[in-house]
Formats: C-alpha cells, sequence, structure tokens
C-alpha cells in the first residue's frame, strides 16, 4: 500500500456516491408505453478525497459524462445517493429540492468539454465569468468587478479582453474563460468533462498544468472525464475506468497503469501509443463493438469481447470488489494467482 493510499483512508472523502444510477425509459407507440431502458449509469459507488484529481476513463458512450452530470445534478439520478461533506457539514445532495440545490451550486461546478458551445455568444466575457456572482445575489458591483478582473489575469488573459465576445478568441482562450466562470464563486469541487479533447495538443498542455496550479492554489478536488489515457495519467491522481454505466476498475494511476486488473483497463492501455520506434507493445484488439446499454450481456458486461472470459463470466455479474490495497476491480479473475493458465494481465509501458 503506498503512503498516498494509507494517508487517503484516514480521511473523510469529500464525495461519496454509493449505487448511483441513470436510466432513461425507451417509449414506443402512440401511447408512450415503455418498453425498455438505457441504463447509462448503473450502481456506480465509489468516493473522492479532498484535493485529489480522479480520472474517469473509458470509450465513448461508457457513461463517463452522465456520471459527471449526475452527481452534480444536472441530470437528475434514477437512484442512489450523493453526499457531499463539506467541513462538518454533511449534505445529501439527493435530498435536496431546487432552492437548497441552487445554494448548494456555489461549492460544486463544471468545466464543459466544447469551449465554442459553452459561452453564450451574446455576452461579453466579463458578463460571462460575472453571472454566477451576480445570479448568488450576495456580491456588489463593484466586487464583481474586482473578482472578474483577478480571475481572468489568474487563468493567463488580458483584462482589455473582457469587453470581448467569445468569437473573438481561440478554443485554448475560451476554455480559460469557462475555468473562470467556474471559479467565480470559489467552488470545492469540480467536475472537468473533457476539457482539453477539443484542443491542440501544445494548448492542452497549457490548460493541464493550469488547473493543476489552480488546485493548488485554490485546494479544488477534480473529477476529471477524459478518454486520452496519457493526458489521465499526467493529471490524475487515481483512476476510475467504466464500461456501460458501470465501473470496472479503481485504483491510483500508477498501480493501474503498471498493473492492470481488469482485460477491459489491458486493452485501453495497450492501445496507447509509444513515442519510441524500438519499443514494440503488443496491441489487444478487442472483438465486437461495445454493448448495448439497453440490453446488457448477462453476467459480466464485458465478457462478449474478453479474451479471458469463462462459463462463470456469462451467468455472474462479479462485483468491484478490492483486490488489493486501494486497487478495486470487478472480475472474477482479478486476483493473479486466478489468472493461472487463463492469462497474465501485464501491459509493458515505456
Amino acid at each position: 500500500m503506498s503512503e498516498n493510499e494509507r494517508n487517503r483512508q484516514k480521511q473523510v472523502p469529500l464525495l461519496e456516491v454509493s449505487g448511483l444510477k441513470k436510466y432513461y425509459p425507451i417509449e414506443a407507440g402512440i401511447s408512450k408505453k415503455q418498453v425498455g431502458l438505457v441504463k447509462a449509469v448503473d450502481d456506480v459507488t465509489l468516493k473522492i478525497y479532498k484535493n485529489e484529481v480522479l480520472g474517469v476513463v473509458g470509450e465513448s458512450g461508457c457513461g463517463k459524462t452522465t456520471l459527471g452530470r449526475t452527481i452534480l445534478r444536472v441530470i437528475e439520478p434514477t437512484d442512489g445517493s450523493i453526499v457531499f461533506h463539506f467541513g462538518d457539514k454533511t449534505i445529501d445532495f439527493t435530498a435536496l429540492n431546487k432552492k437548497e440545490l441552487r445554494g448548494m451550486r456555489r461549492h460544486i461546478q463544471m468545466v464543459f468539454q466544447n469551449p465554442y458551445t459553452s459561452l453564450n455568444p451574446r455576452m461579453t466575457i466579463f458578463d460571462i465569468v460575472a453571472e454566477p456572482m451576480r445570479l448568488a445575489g450576495e456580491y456588489t458591483e463593484a466586487e464583481i468587478s474586482d473578482r472578474v478582473r483577478y480571475l481572468i489575469d489568474k487563468v493567463g488573459l488580458e483584462l482589455k479582453h473582457l469587453n470581448r465576445y467569445p468569437h473573438a478568441f481561440s478554443g485554448g482562450q475560451r476554455q480559460r474563460i469557462g475555468i473562470a466562470r467556474a471559479l467565480a464563486l470559489g467552488p470545492k469541487f469540480v467536475v472537468a468533462d473533457e476539457a482539453v479533447s477539443a484542443l491542440d495538443v501544445s494548448i492542452q498542455a497549457q490548460i493541464l498544468n493550469l488547473m493543476v496550479d489552480l488546485k493548488e492554489e485554490y485546494d479544488l478536488t477534480y473529477m476529471f472525464v477524459a478518454h486520452n489515457l496519457s493526458v489521465v495519467e499526467h493529471i490524475s491522481d487515481r483512476v476510475c475506468v467504466m464500461y456501460l454505466g458501470s465501473v470496472v476498475e479503481l485504483a491510483e494511476t500508477e498501480e493501474l497503469f503498471y498493473y492492470p486488473k481488469h482485460p477491459y483497463t489491458e486493452a485501453l492501455l495497450s492501445a496507447i501509443p509509444v513515442a519510441d520506434p524500438t519499443i514494440k507493445n503488443e496491441r489487444i484488439v478487442m472483438p465486437g463493438e461495445v454493448g448495448n446499454a439497453a440490453n446488457l450481456p448477462s453476467g459480466c458486461c464485458f465478457h462478449p469481447r474478453c479474451r479471458y472470459a469463462q462459463e462463470c463470466c456469462k451467468k455472474e455479474r462479479p462485483p468491484l470488489r478490492e483486490v488489493s490495497p486501494g486497487h478495486f476491480a470487478a472480475c472474477h479473475f482479478a486476483d493473479a494467482r486466478r489468472l493461472e493458465g487463463i492469462g497474465e494481465l501485464k501491459v509493458k509501458k515505456a
């Protein structure tokens, strides 16, 4: 067990998610009769600790974005609990009404994926960053002006740009504006939903470094949703891997990248390009396509694509269990001793 994991176990988590579900009904006919459910988030349980970055990865459609938005109640959950611990206060987020929820928004914010659509094109940059403070109704215009100028400078933009509109900025600059807006009310928890995926590689590095600096300065906690594993490795303290709405593996970043315990994680890591022509990484090609969240396979949802699948995998859904200190995996054969004769879950890393 690493020193970070020992320290983490002594802490009270900032956020506890238990049994979280988000199902969308499938309706058919004139009567709109429900004929099925799309299980976008299916029984997710995890903890996020203060001042850490939890990376959330997986293929498109695995439920990463839906999980982040459901935790913030941008999307209402179908079932489960979301509990925040702010200092001495414990708040059941799922039990809050609209008025109470609005009062809690200052503590939780989101940086959206697309910087070109997340900013109102009819508002100036000053008004975009000032809007959360005006909605809170607790600040004078002088205080708002000072705060906006401070944040714009902090994210690396020039004050002379405050009266310009979003169309006058590049993608990286717009994402900086989105980050400034997210920080306007001094949040404790930020969901960054693919915050750098729409940006050039050089700009990605700048935004990631900015987010790391802001995390340290403001004592922030991030849920960093991404599909780029190299980016996740750079910024995350722990990594959560999702498949078809469920968490299939959760561990510290280094532990997960060196010793994956789930076949899906193993396959994802094998796809990371290595910047060295002398190193040949074995690419694991998963057969078939991502399953249908409206018609999940029986047993383990990954078994139709898994090269280690056994008969029990088709019948029994494996629980997310702790296979080593701080390392959780939802696989019947996650324990190394049980992999004998089936395969060895290892991935070479440059």
